[in-house]
C-alpha cells in the first residue's frame, strides 16, 4: 500500500513540473513577440458641434511594377537565376551594421579635354602589299556596309571624291572617348577642286557582324582630283586630262598614343610626343632618303641607272619626262642655279628648248604605251642614255622621279612591288611613316588623326572635338595648300550620331 502511495506522489510531482515548464516557455514565447501597437486616437479639433475628425485612409500598398524594357535577355535570366535561389541559412548571415559610404570612382574626365590627351594616328602600312586585310585606307574606292552611296555635291549634284574610310571597329575602343561608334565604317568625301567651297561629306555607314561591306563604283561624271590645277601636283601629269579621278590607296591601321598633359587645346611638338610617334611606328630605323649621289658611280662618277631594272614601266618614262619638261621650264625662266652656266643667253634657251622638246616626245610615247606594262632592256638602256646626255638638268629631277615612280607602281599595283629591289623599296619608307630617326634628331610632322589635339589655332576646339584632321601629304596624293584639313564635331553630335552636323576648317601652311 505504502509502495502505490509513493508511486502516486512521484506522477503528481512530475505532471506539476511539466505544468510549470509548459507555463514558463509560453510565458517567455510571449515576451519574445512584439505587443501590437495601439492606434493613436485621432485628435479632436474644437468646433462648434464638437465633431470627430475622419479616420485616416490607410496607406496604398506598393505597386509591381514590370520590367524594362531596356534590359537584355541574358540581364534578365541572371537577375531571375538569383532570385529563385534558396535563402541563405540564418547562422550564415551578418548582423547588420552601419552603412557603407558607396564606394566612388574619379569621375571620367569630360570628352573634350580627354581628346588633348590622346591621339588615334593612322599608321601607313608600308609597302602596301605586305599590308593585313583591313577596311581602313586613304583614297583608292570605299567599300562600306549596308546601303551607303557615293555622295554629291550638294549645289552641282556632281560626285565627291573619296578621301578614306576607317573600320571603326579598328579604333581602340577607350580612344573613342565613348562617343564614337565601335562598329561601321566613318567615311569622308570632298570636292578635290581648288574652286570656291568646301563641299564634303562625312558617313556613318552603320554595320554589324556578319553584315557583308560593298564595293561603290566610281559614279559617273566624277571630275579630275585637283581639276585644272592636277598638272601641279600629279607627277606623271603635264595637263588637267592626264590627272586622275581617284586618289592613291593606302591601307593604314588606327592606332592609339597617349599625349603629354598640356593645358593647350593644339597640337604638342615635343620629344615625348615624338617618342610617342615612333613608338606607333614600330620601326625606328628607316632606310635614307634617295640622294643624287646614289646615281654616280662606283667610283662617285658618271650617271647611273639606280638598279639595272630602272625605268620598270611606262608610267616611271613618264614621271621622269614629265619633271624633265617642268625643270627645263622653270630654267627658262630664271638663271637662279644655271644648268648651264657656261653658256650665253641664247646658247642656253636653245640647249632648253632642245630638252624640253625631246622630253616631251618621251613623255608622249610613254602615254601611248600602258601605264604598268614592262619595258624591254633595250628601251630601257635607250631611255638612260638620253637621261645621260642631259645629265646637267636629270640630275636635278632624278631622286625625286624615281620615288614618285616607285610610289605610283605600288598604288596603282600593289602586286607590281616585284619589280623593285627590296632595298630600293626601302629607301621611300620614310614618306609613309609617323616618324622617323635621324642624325639631326626625331623628325615627326603632325600625323593624320582621329580624336586628338588639332593643329593651328583650333578655334573651335573648346566646344568641338577634332574628329578627323588630313595634313597636306604629296606622297599620298593629299594637297591641301600646305596645310591640313579639320573636321569638328560637339561631343553630343557625335554621342547622337549627327554627323551631318560636322563643320570643316582648313589650317595655313
Amino acid at each position: 500500500m505504502l509502495a502505490l502511495v509513493a508511486i502516486f506522489a512521484i506522477f503528481i510531482a512530475s505532471a506539476l513540473g511539466l505544468i510549470a515548464l509548459i507555463w514558463y516557455w509560453l510565458r517567455q514565447r510571449a515576451l519574445q513577440e512584439p505587443k501590437p501597437r495601439k492606434p493613436k486616437q485621432a485628435k479632436r479639433r474644437k468646433a462648434a458641434d464638437d465633431a470627430a475628425e475622419p479616420e485616416p485612409e490607410p496607406e496604398a500598398l506598393p505597386q509591381k511594377v514590370g520590367r524594362s524594357r531596356m534590359i537584355s535577355a541574358a540581364s534578365l535570366a541572371e537577375a531571375e537565376a538569383a532570385n529563385a535561389l534558396p535563402a541563405a541559412p540564418y547562422a550564415e548571415l551578418e548582423e547588420p551594421g552601419e552603412p557603407e559610404p558607396a564606394a566612388t570612382s574619379p569621375e571620367a574626365p569630360a570628352p573634350l579635354a580627354a581628346s588633348t590627351r590622346q591621339a588615334v594616328v593612322l599608321r601607313q602600312h608600308f609597302p602596301p602589299h605586305r599590308a593585313p586585310e583591313g577596311r581602313s585606307w586613304l583614297g583608292g574606292t570605299p567599300v562600306l556596309p549596308g546601303t551607303a552611296e557615293w555622295p554629291v555635291h550638294p549645289g552641282t549634284g556632281k560626285p565627291l571624291h573619296f578621301l578614306l574610310q576607317i573600320d571603326l571597329a579598328e579604333v581602340p575602343d577607350e580612344a573613342g572617348l565613348g562617343l564614337l561608334p565601335s562598329e561601321g565604317a566613318l567615311a569622308v568625301f570632298l570636292d578635290c577642286n581648288w574652286g570656291p567651297g568646301d563641299a564634303f561629306r562625312v558617313i556613318h555607314a552603320q554595320g554589324y557582324a556578319g553584315m557583308p561591306w560593298h564595293a561603290l563604283d566610281v559614279p559617273p561624271g566624277l571630275a579630275m582630283a585637283y581639276g585644272d590645277e592636277a598638272a601641279l601636283v600629279w607627277p606623271w601629269a603635264l595637263t588637267p586630262e592626264h590627272g586622275t579621278q581617284i586618289l592613291p590607296r593606302w591601307p593604314v591601321v588606327p592606332r592609339s598614343i597617349a599625349l603629354p598633359e598640356s593645358d593647350s587645346p593644339r597640337w604638342p611638338h615635343n620629344s615625348a610626343t615624338a617618342r610617342a610617334l615612333l613608338d606607333a611606328q614600330g620601326q625606328n630605323e628607316l632606310a635614307p632618303a634617295l640622294d643624287h649621289a646614289d646615281f654616280h658611280g662606283p667610283d662617285g662618277q658618271g650617271f647611273e641607272p639606280l638598279w639595272y631594272g630602272y625605268p620598270q614601266d611606262w608610267i616611271s618614262v613618264q614621271i621622269t619626262s614629265a619633271a624633265l619638261v617642268r625643270e627645263a621650264d622653270r630654267a627658262s625662266r630664271t638663271v637662279v642655279h644655271d644648268p648651264y652656266p657656261s653658256l650665253d643667253a641664247d646658247e642656253r634657251a636653245a640647249q632648253l628648248k632642245a630638252v624640253r622638246e625631246e622630253a616631251q616626245a618621251w613623255f608622249d610615247h610613254a602615254l601611248g604605251n600602258p601605264a604598268l606594262a614592262p619595258i624591254a632592256p633595250p628601251v630601257r638602256k635607250a631611255f638612260w642614255d638620253w637621261l645621260a646626255t642631259h645629265r646637267a638638268l636629270a640630275e636635278r629631277v632624278i631622286p625625286e622621279a624615281v620615288e614618285a615612280a616607285i610610289e605610283t607602281t605600288l598604288h596603282a599595283s600593289p602586286q607590281e612591288a616585284a619589280k623593285f629591289p627590296e632595298e630600293i623599296t626601302a629607301r621611300v619608307a620614310y614618306r609613309h611613316a609617323l616618324a622617323r630617326r635621324t642624325p639631326e634628331g626625331v623628325i615627326a610632322p603632325p600625323p593624320a588623326r582621329l580624336l586628338a589635339p588639332a593643329s593651328g589655332e583650333a578655334e573651335l576646339a573648346p566646344t568641338h572635338l577634332l574628329l578627323l584632321e588630313l595634313p597636306t601629304n604629296p606622297a599620298i596624293g593629299h594637297h591641301f595648300g600646305g596645310g591640313a584639313l579639320q573636321w569638328w564635331i560637339t561631343p553630343e553630335d557625335l554621342a547622337d550620331r549627327r554627323f551631318d552636323a560636322v563643320v570643316m576648317t582648313r589650317t595655313s601652311a
